[in-house]
C-alpha cells in the first residue's frame, strides 16, 4: 500500500469536488464528480456512493479507480483498487458524515479506494508519479 503524503490530504480536505474515474470490463470509461470523498486513513480513501449508476456498475465489472485532489496550484491522481461496502460500522459512519453535510441525501453505499499509486497533475511534473 502506498501512503498519502500530508499535501495529498490537504487537497482532499479542502476541495469542493474530486472526479472519479472508473471503466467497465471493456475498458470504456466514465467519471462522475464526487462531492463526499475523503482519507480514512493513510492508505485508504472513503467515497459516498450517493448517485453511482454507470459507477457502480463499472466498480463491480472492474474494480479500479482514479480520483483527483485538487488544491491549487497542485493537483493529484490517487489510483487503486476498490472494496464496495454497503453495511456495518462504516455505512453508519458514511451515514452520519453525509447527513452533516446534506440531511436530504442517503448513501446507497460507499468505496473504500486502498491506495496504489499517486501522480503529479501540476506543471512541471504533471504525469509523475510521487509514490
Amino acid at each position: 500500500m502506498v501512503k498519502l503524503p500530508a499535501d495529498v490530504k490537504e487537497a482532499l480536505v479542502n476541495q469542493q469536488v474530486a472526479s472519479l474515474g472508473t471503466a467497465d470490463k471493456n475498458g470504456v470509461p466514465n467519471v462522475c464528480l464526487m462531492g463526499f470523498v475523503k482519507a480514512q486513513d493513510d492508505e485508504t480513501l472513503v467515497m459516498a456512493n450517493v448517485f453511482w449508476k454507470k459507477t457502480l456498475a463499472n466498480l463491480q465489472e472492474n474494480p479500479k479507480a482514479t480520483v483527483t485532489a485538487y488544491l491549487p496550484p497542485k493537483a493529484y491522481q490517487i489510483k487503486g483498487s476498490i472494496e464496495l461496502v454497503t453495511e456495518g460500522p462504516l455505512m453508519n459512519e458514511i451515514n452520519g458524515w453525509v447527513a452533516s453535510k446534506m440531511a436530504n441525501l442517503k448513501p446507497k453505499g460507499a468505496a473504500l479506494l486502498h491506495v496504489e499509486e499517486i501522480y503529479s497533475l501540476s506543471p512541471p511534473n504533471a504525469g509523475e508519479k510521487i509514490t
